[in-house]
């Protein structure tokens, strides 16, 4: 199973016990998409980075929208400039939502040139970092340190605290105390925003590793209810019908001692629904044997093509007029034993629907199919049918559509009925082997 679907508790009301115990939490997938963290085999849906996107890019808008005039009359600096360095470090925590390195470039590229266009600014205004570029600074790292691992934000905060020292040195501008105190206010602000989006990011990492520890608990406790519940249904079948089989084996196959004097063909009779019986009970123990789960497969053969010959033998054993032809081919495994269960379910509702019809059971190589056909005649009774799952063909359907081959099933114009698959056995250059 991709992920296994979420087992729900059957008791509804409030009080069912066990109900919390056995529903995972629904962390929310927002704050999966706010770290990128993909640890859930599900992917996520781009809708649900929409917001994310919009949010920062609200902000940067409203960062260039201050931050161009103030750049360009308060710190008199020319406007074209103002306005392309502001777009880029603007840019930057946009870019740092998608692409790490590209966020991180923008952000050194567009804050250094605004330090030097800046550096002539009448004393009392913030440098060298403007309000509006240690804003941008700032949210460029807290975004790299949510969504992305930790050395991206600490790259970040090294380069601003590289550049607060640096720049006033490579531009011959003497740091006074403004230049200081804005210098430490951009450093302490900037890593403990970083170590906030780090501290963030490990909390939504393991609530999504509890919330998957509890999926995976409600999928495990699923199982074991189906275990047991197929375990129910395994008890179940075997009172209902292994004890009434094993007495319909018992009966015939000491009738000739229990009733001396029959005749040779009721003897045989009996012997055939002892074999019968004898031949369900197995393959119900086999049935029963998949519902409890059990590691060990049975060992007795499935029946194949080549046991069609004897069920049809076994069948007119019950007085039917069955006509049989056949071929010896050599099909897969898989083949074979949809054809024998074709062919017994066809004979089974043959003999409950039209009690003293004629049927016809004919198996042919069409090339690369297989042709399985059993037709019988319009009953010559008018008996209740023997009732029925009504699931028979519907089976057949689902085995032959498994192999890739059809099935057709309707009546004929005489009032009978037909029954016909075609199940292929070989590749179009490959023949059936004989």
């Amino acid at each position: 199973m991709d992920h296994p679907p979420e087992p729900t508790p059957e008791p509804r009301g409030a009080d069912a016990p066990g109900q919390h115990a056995l529903r995972p939490r629904r962390f929310s997938p927002a704050l999966r998409v706010l770290t990128r963290l993909d640890v859930t085999t599900a992917s996520i849906a781009r809708r649900e980075v929409v917001w994310l996107w919009t949010l920062v890019s609200i902000i940067s808008v409203a960062l260039v929208a201050i931050g161009w005039p103030v750049t360009a009359s308060g710190y008199g600096t020319h406007p074209a400039a103002a306005m392309t360095f502001t777009l880029v470090y603007c840019a930057a925590p946009i870019l740092a939502v998608r692409w790490p390195w590209a966020g991180l470039s923008a952000s050194v590229a567009g804050a250094l040139p605004v330090m030097i266009l800046t550096a002539s600014a009448a004393p009392g205004w913030p440098w060298p970092w403007p309000v509006t570029v240690l804003l941008a600074h700032c949210l460029t790292v807290f975004v790299l340190a949510l969504r992305h691992p930790w050395y991206w934000a600490a790259s970040l905060w090294s380069a601003g605290a590289m550049l607060t020292v640096l720049a006033p040195a490579a531009i011959a501008h003497e740091a006074g105390e403004g230049a200081v105190a804005n210098g430490v206010v951009l450093v302490s602000l900037s890593g403990g925003i970083a170590l906030v989006g780090v501290l963030v990011r490990l909390w939504i990492l393991s609530m999504i590793r509890m919330e998957q520890a509890e999926r995976l608990s409600a999928a495990e406790t699923g199982r074991r209810r189906e275990l047991e519940e197929r375990n129910r249904i395994a008890r179940e079948l075997h009172d209902v019908v292994a004890h009434s089989m094993s007495v319909i084996t018992v009966q015939a196959s000491t009738a000739r001692y229990r009733q001396p004097g029959l005749d040779e063909a009721i003897q045989q009779e009996f012997e055939e629904i002892a074999a019968s019986s004898r031949r369900a009970l197995g393959e119900m123990r086999g049935l029963l044997g998949i519902l409890r789960g059990h590691d060990t497969a049975p060992t007795a053969p499935l029946p194949g093509l080549s046991d069609v010959a004897d069920l049809v033998e076994s069948t007119r054993a019950s007085g039917a007029e069955i006509t049989y032809t056949g071929t010896d081919l050599a099909v897969p495994d898989a083949v074979g034993l949809t054809a024998f269960r074709l062919v017994q379910e066809a004979l089974s509702n043959a003999l409950r629907h039209a009690p003293g019809s004629a049927v016809t059971v004919t198996v042919s190589d069409e090339g690369h199919d297989l042709r399985v056909r059993v037709t019988n005649t319009a009953p010559e009774r008018t008996d209740e049918p023997t009732p029925g799952a009504r699931l028979g063909l519907a089976g057949i359907r689902e085995r032959a559509h498994a192999l890739g081959g059809t099935v057709t099933a309707g009546p004929t114009p005489d009032g009978g009925f037909e029954l016909t698959a075609t199940l292929p056995v070989a590749q179009d250059d490959d023949p059936l082997p004989r």
